[in-house]
């Protein structure tokens, strides 16, 4: 609107200021010449394109001034006007003496700077971008178990949100270390006094002896399980293998001699080889603990590999299903607890599927129990 009005209100002004020389040479026809005024043909009819502003704006003052002008024409030539009267004199003159030079500089340099300071502002932008997705890799990674190098650059905003990340990850990696070491503490210290009254159990004749060796068994059962939980998979290094085999001796470590055998067609897979196998060997003994048969097989998609673990036992009602694999927790109702049974089992798979940017889900097997399926998901590098 600006440039609209600008550019009419100067084509108003030079058209105001010609026309005074129309007038003269019209009076005075020998001074066309010296006005740089020619004297034509008029044209036929009025030739103004709907899109020339300034030659709309000068054909309004040139018709108000000449109430005699017939036709005006700026087709015909770009750089020229040629008007025609009721008298029939028809006169031309440079387009330049009614319209300013250029109309269009202005919008033309603001487009240009518009396109500059765009690019300027992706530059600018990606450059903030560009630490915030190698924040977002950190943590991803951390959350996977792995220990990615990440050194907080960007904005002052995003290299804050970078140190408040790596002063989280130190004080969540501090507490894991506190744990294991606690955990590893008190097992060590408990297997002597443990290991010295099995021996004193296994001399003794009383009646209450066997029990008291039971419940021996049972706490030598829990201190282990506490120990498979705080372990650490720093050591585990994640490689390609093929699930088949892997899983074909998870089952075999959880049930020996049972002739368990894993259904589903070879696959590769980037695996923590040992963290899928003590999955694994979980999903399996619990599935024998709570039923009699048991399925495993493992089944390849276009973006995810599961493995899945079936049974018959009294499965797990819908209701309790995420309270299952809470820690500790252990569901009378869906299951009847054993000796030395803490509710760790299925932690200990989530938290391996998660390790791997996985997830652990519970349903109900065709076979009437539990059906419990760890989910991979497909890496970056087309390799599972």
């Amino acid at each position: 609107m600006f440039l609209q009005r600008h550019y009419e209100d100067v084509t108003v002004q030079m058209t105001s200021n010609m026309s005074r020389e129309i007038e003269l040479v019209r009076a005075r026809p020998d001074l066309a010449s010296e006005l740089q005024i020619s004297l034509v043909d008029p044209p036929e009819a009025m030739r103004v394109r709907a899109w020339d502003l300034s030659g709309r704006a000068m054909r309004e003052e040139l018709m108000q001034r000449f109430p005699d002008l017939l036709s005006v024409d700026t087709v015909s030539s770009d750089k020229a006007v040629v008007l025609g009267f009721g008298d029939g004199v028809g006169l031309q003159f440079a387009r330049s003496d009614v319209s300013a030079a250029n109309p269009h500089q202005l919008l033309v340099l603001m487009m240009a700077t518009a396109l500059i300071m765009t690019a300027v502002s992706a530059l600018f932008m990606r450059g903030q971008i560009r630490p915030i997705r190698r924040l977002a890799r950190a943590a991803q990674a951390f959350g996977r178990g792995q220990a990615a190098d990440f050194r907080p650059s960007g904005a002052t905003e995003v290299r804050a949100a970078g140190m408040a990340f790596l002063e989280m990850r130190a004080r969540i990696e501090r507490h894991i270390e506190q744990r294991t070491l606690l955990l590893s503490g008190v097992s060590h210290d408990l297997r002597t006094p443990l290991t010295r009254m099995k021996l004193e159990l296994s001399m003794m004749d009383a009646p209450e002896a066997s029990a008291l060796a039971d419940d021996v068994t049972a706490m030598e059962r829990i201190i282990d399980t506490f120990l498979e939980f705080a372990r650490e998979s720093s050591n585990d290094e994640r490689k390609n293998a093929d699930l088949l085999p892997l899983v074909q001796a998870a089952v075999d470590m959880a049930a020996p001699g049972q002739g368990i055998t894993v259904d589903g067609a070879p696959v590769q897979a980037d695996v923590y080889p040992d963290g899928l196998q003590r999955a694994v060997t979980n999903l399996v003994k619990n599935a024998l603990r709570y039923g009699n048969r048991v399925q495993v097989s493992v089944q390849a998609g276009t973006s995810v590999v599961v493995i899945i673990v079936e049974d018959d036992g009294p499965g797990i009602p819908e209701s309790d299903r995420e309270e299952a694999m809470r820690p500790f927790a252990r569901l009378d109702n869906a299951r009847s607890n054993t000796a030395g049974n803490v509710g760790l089992g299925l932690s200990i798979v989530r938290d391996v599927a998660r390790a791997h940017g996985g997830a652990l889900r519970l349903g109900k097997s065709d076979m009437g129990g539990l059906k419990a399926e760890l989910v991979l998901p497909q890496s970056r590098d087309g390799k599972w």
